[in-house]
């Protein structure tokens, strides 16, 4: 026994090393093709006369780029986690359009990987005030999503591949629901909830979509869905009937077109012309001219590094407004993990601004489908906490902001939401899996003695007490209560009134509005003036409040973001659907088993 416990021992030691040995040289290889690039003499870019800023955004466009805390995560991070930071577009966009070396902008949407509703309105707008300089937008593309080709519409001139399509695919889709399969394996799904509208748990409980949830659900994407037909026949001088009949009816308009996509959507006028990717370089330089038998173009990285991130009317002696991002969902823990808003992190960077008298106020720019109910409250405690200081909070809605990512803003001075935010689902729920039973089927039992009730009454292993039960349930009940008295609170709202709109219902932005759950529709910069206008002072300059960076991350954050360089492998479909699945479930981590998520939001 001991010679095969030192063989593997040895053996397990022996594939560590190979691994450390294989990611170590990974690095060294990174190391030296970085620093080959900066000092092996290249060209600097420079922008000429007339030149074009080309912006080709790779990814998925977020509030804000979380950095790895160690370089294997970066060096095998999945390229489909590639991000850009939407504020870096909106700031190449706003300084190019005074900027007279200048002369249009070229977009290339082909590799943005998601970009939401939200988002793509802000770089509209962007792009609108871009125009009004007299400066022209043209957008082309060999495939476009229905919110990468909202962005395209407000072009004023949009070329697709022949072989091409743009296709309106409306907003939805289906969930799956687990109850037959979770009776098979025997595996006792435990659930606790709190609100009519609380769907998080159907797939737990039922094999299709309750009434309740099919109401809420379709209300929501009906009104989402306006927006785009709305701002798509705008862009494109169309009527709203007209692009919805696109959407509704494109089997019948393929038919006319032989099968052919790229036809039916410039014969649609959705499109003004078909031409190959030479065909629109040709196009391109025939404006802004050549250099060297390139474009004479930017792009948006470069142009970013040679103009700078800061804004020109930066005022170092003005008051600031901090501004921290809520992005992803909320857990206690997690700090420098995509897509998950650490409580530790968050509660610290708060503290942080609380003792700092230069901050006169803060704005949370929240982009989350909740989380662990706990963990929101912990923030919310810290940012009530500033509060009391007598700064204001201004909470800002991106994307989304439900379920626990609005508890955390229920009780700030003011919240400003998007148009097409997705917010409210102001519920709670539990779920307690235990396999019992499951066990049992292969002969495994569970025994045992305890001095209370709860010792063995609340174990994944040997199951639930109807104690546990009732415990689990009262504390779920108990978190909606405070839900609902913190809204009633932070909203001026009489309590009945917050009961109406909640039951975790998910409301759009707009919608919320008249609902009296936000106060004003807006980005950020919306968002920042209602701070300094509660907190009472003309000239401010926001800063923003991000986590702190060890030197290690300083470097990985040099090396993926400053010079573009990205160590990435692709993952197989299936397994990165699998690992999406695992990401939900890494959710439901809170101690106390209550959770304030969206589910559906978060998809």
């Amino acid at each position: 026994m001991p010679e095969s416990t030192g063989f593997f021992s040895t053996l397990g030691r022996r594939i560590t090393q190979a691994r450390t040995f294989a990611v170590n040289s990974i690095f060294v290889v990174a190391v030296l093709f970085v620093l080959a690039g900066l000092f092996g003499g290249s060209e600097a870019p420079t922008i000429r006369n007339n030149s074009a800023l080309i912006i080709q955004p790779a990814g998925l466009i977020v509030e804000q780029n979380v950095v790895p805390t160690n370089w294997q995560d970066a060096l095998f991070r999945d390229s489909s986690d590639a991000t850009i930071e939407i504020g870096q577009i909106l700031h190449a966009i706003k300084i190019a359009g005074t900027d007279e070396k200048i002369k249009m902008i070229v977009l290339n949407l082909d590799d943005l990987g998601g970009v939401s509703l939200a988002q793509a309105k802000r770089i509209v707008r962007a792009l609108k005030s871009f125009k009004e300089t007299g400066k022209k937008v043209i957008s082309y593309g060999n495939i476009f999503q229905q919110n990468q080709y909202y962005i395209a519409s407000s072009s004023n001139e949009v070329y697709m591949n022949p072989w091409g399509q743009m296709l309106l695919e409306g907003y939805g889709g289906n969930n799956l629901y687990f109850k037959d399969l979770l009776a098979k394996l025997d595996i006792n799904m435990h659930i606790f909830r709190v609100g009519e509208f609380k769907s998080a748990t159907e797939p737990f409980s039922r094999i299709n979509m309750s009434d309740e949830a099919r109401q809420a659900s379709s209300d929501l994407y009906q009104g989402i869905w306006a927006e785009l037909i709305d701002g798509i026949a705008e862009n494109r001088q169309l009527t709203s009937i007209e692009v919805n009949d696109y959407a509704q009816n494109f089997d019948v308009l393929l038919a006319k077109t032989g099968g052919d996509m790229a036809r039916a959507a410039l014969e649609a006028n959705l499109i003004d012309e078909l031409l190959t990717q030479d065909q629109v370089e040709t196009r391109i330089a025939a404006e802004v001219g050549r250099y060297e038998d390139e474009i004479n173009g930017i792009g948006m990285r470069a142009y970013l590094s040679m103009r700078g991130l800061v804004d020109e009317t930066y005022d170092e002696n003005a008051a600031e407004i901090g501004v921290i991002v809520v992005q992803g969902a909320i857990l206690e823990e997690g700090q420098g993990v995509s897509n998950v808003a650490s409580a530790d992190d968050l509660v610290g960077r708060i503290r942080q601004a609380r003792f700092n008298e230069d901050i006169k106020a803060l704005v949370v720019r929240v982009d989350s489908p909740g989380g662990s109910a706990f963990a929101s409250e912990l923030i919310r405690q810290e940012l009530e906490l500033f509060q009391v200081t007598g700064r204001p909070v201004v909470a800002s809605f991106a994307n989304v902001a439900a379920s626990g990512g609005y508890w955390i803003s229920a009780t700030s001075d003011a919240i400003v939401a998007e148009s097409a935010t997705i917010t409210g689902s102001i519920g709670i729920f539990g779920v307690v899996p235990t396999f019992e039973k499951s066990l049992s089927r292969i002969g495994v039992y569970s025994d045992g003695v305890g001095t209370a009730p709860m010792a063995r009454g609340s174990s994944s292993l040997a199951g639930l007490s109807k104690q546990t039960e009732r415990i689990l349930q009262s504390s779920v009940e108990f978190g909606y209560g405070q839900f609902i008295d913190l809204v009633a609170r932070g909203r001026d709202m009489p309590r009945a009134e917050v009961e109406k709109v909640a039951q975790g219902r998910v409301w759009q932005g707009s919608k919320a509005l008249e609902l009296g759950l936000v106060d004003a529709l807006g980005d950020v910069n919306v968002a920042l003036a209602k701070a300094a206008e509660l907190a009472g002072i003309e000239q401010w300059r926001a800063t923003d409040l991000r986590q702190d960076l060890d030197p290690r991350s300083v470097f990985i954050a040099e090396m993926m973001d400053s010079f573009g360089f990205q160590l990435t492998v692709n993952a197989n479909p299936l397994l990165r659907g699998i690992q999406d699945q695992l990401t939900t479930l890494a959710m439901f981590t809170d101690r106390r088993h209550t959770f304030a998520l969206c589910l559906a939001c978060a998809n």
